[in-house]
């Protein structure tokens, strides 16, 4: 296997017709933002293209940069790789392995816009309530709220700013707490 970096027009970068994976308008405007506003990040995290400059990885970067009109991209050149290889790339490098420690997304990480940035709040969340540690059933209690992907974005930021305004130590509820309070503040 051979490994090249450069930078090419993206019009030389063709998209994978049999990527199994798709994105919606909302996340492709998403997808557009976090580029633009963070462009470098393409350098950091390149599209990988086999030798006939077919996405193995990076087609929704790819539909993201020709929807904001942008003229080049760096790509990772990967040549001598078999149909197989190239098919199993392609899934694994969309999987998504691990999940999100929601304290420390909370503490360290709370005054960023997650959400827009590509965290799955929601489903964060999920997975953080199967780590955590059982309690007493006399502390425990459990709220679970289902939102659209627009509507978990606008509660992350209503939460953020809640969390930054109020400066209050956060345990373990510190999501009910606020989601209670935002309920409140919209009714």
């Amino acid at each position: 296997m051979k490994v090249e970096i450069k930078t090419v027009k993206i019009s030389a970068i063709k998209l994978n017709p049999d990527n199994p994976r798709t994105i919606s308008k909302t996340d492709i405007d998403r997808l557009v933002k976090s580029l633009t506003d963070f462009p470098d990040m393409l350098k950091l995290r390149e599209i990988v293209v086999d030798e006939t400059m077919t996405v193995l990885g990076g087609n929704m970067r790819l539909l993201a940069l020709k929807k904001s009109g942008v003229k080049e991209a760096t790509v990772k050149i990967v040549t001598g790789l078999t149909k197989e290889q190239k098919r199993e790339f392609v899934i694994k490098d969309n999987s998504s392995f691990g999940s999100w420690d929601m304290d420390a997304l909370a503490n360290a990480w709370g005054d960023l816009p997650l959400a827009d940035w590509g965290v799955d709040i929601t489903a964060a969340w999920q997975n953080d309530e199967a780590t955590t540690e059982p309690k007493e059933e006399s502390e425990r209690y459990k709220l679970i709220f289902d939102f659209t992907k627009d509507d978990a974005s606008f509660v992350q930021t209503v939460l953020h700013k809640d969390l930054v305004k109020n400066k209050e130590e956060m345990d373990d509820h510190w999501r009910e707490r606020c989601l209670i309070r935002l309920l409140k503040k919209l009714k």
